[in-house]
């Protein structure tokens, strides 16, 4: 007996369409991880990035707080470099003050540490208050430097398994202190500025100090007015 028509169209899933069905979801999944490793990998940097930047920002805002000090209680025909001193090339800030009007006279200051030095790791440090008469000559131990913010903060950022980002690879957005080429780098710089904090009243105060921490006139971290550094021309 013949069979019918109808059981002569009838045909089961081939091998081949098998193999195809399992190329094409395997490429898509692949596709899937790809990205989400991509997003993965976008989202842990902005937020390293977020985070260290956030650090710095916070410390340099401690540091120009602490830096307003400067000059407080101290007669101005004082000499400035006895009020103010910027020593080690540029790496270390020294100011004079008095805590209270009726105290002894006082020297803090910040130390940009932007080489390892002994068991010192790279940073901005600050030089806690001790007593002076003046700012020039003024030392402190190793063990007096406190860290302001984290080495990781300031300097060149990493990869997660702590190895630096090179080329085109580097972290995008991290600010740093480390220097961009042999003998350059951040320092503080002092000028004459008549001004006053955020810019009120300048024109009241005679010629001042500014002190910027910078590396040039275009890539200038902050800089701060110390109105408490007013100059006093010689009779």
């Amino acid at each position: 007996m013949k069979p019918p028509a109808s059981l002569h169209l009838q045909r089961g899933q081939s091998l081949v369409g098998m193999m195809i069905g399992l190329l094409i979801s395997l490429l898509t999944i692949a596709a899937m991880l790809v990205t989400y490793r991509n997003i993965i990998e976008a989202t842990g940097n902005a937020s390293r990035s977020a985070l260290r930047d956030g650090q710095v920002a916070s410390a340099l805002l401690a540091a120009q707080i602490e830096m307003q000090q400067a000059g407080f209680g101290i007669p101005a025909t004082d000499t400035l470099n006895s009020r103010l001193r910027i020593d080690e090339a540029g790496r270390r800030l020294v100011w004079r003050f008095k805590p209270a009007l009726d105290q002894a006279d006082q020297c803090a200051g910040l130390h940009l540490l932007d080489q390892p030095s002994g068991t010192q790791r790279r940073g901005l440090y600050r030089l806690p208050p001790r007593s002076c008469t003046s700012a020039a000559g003024v030392t402190w131990d190793a063990s007096e430097m406190q860290p302001i913010a984290a080495d990781a903060a300031f300097f060149e950022p990493t990869q997660k398994d702590g190895s630096a980002y090179a080329g085109n690879d580097r972290e995008v957005g991290a600010l740093t202190l480390a220097p961009a080429g042999a003998g350059s780098g951040y320092r503080f710089v002092a000028s004459s500025a008549s001004c006053m904090p955020f810019q009120q009243q300048d024109d009241v105060l005679q010629s001042g100090r500014r002190v910027s921490l910078r590396q040039s006139s275009q890539d200038v971290l902050f800089s701060v007015c110390l109105p408490n550094l007013v100059e006093v021309a010689a009779p």
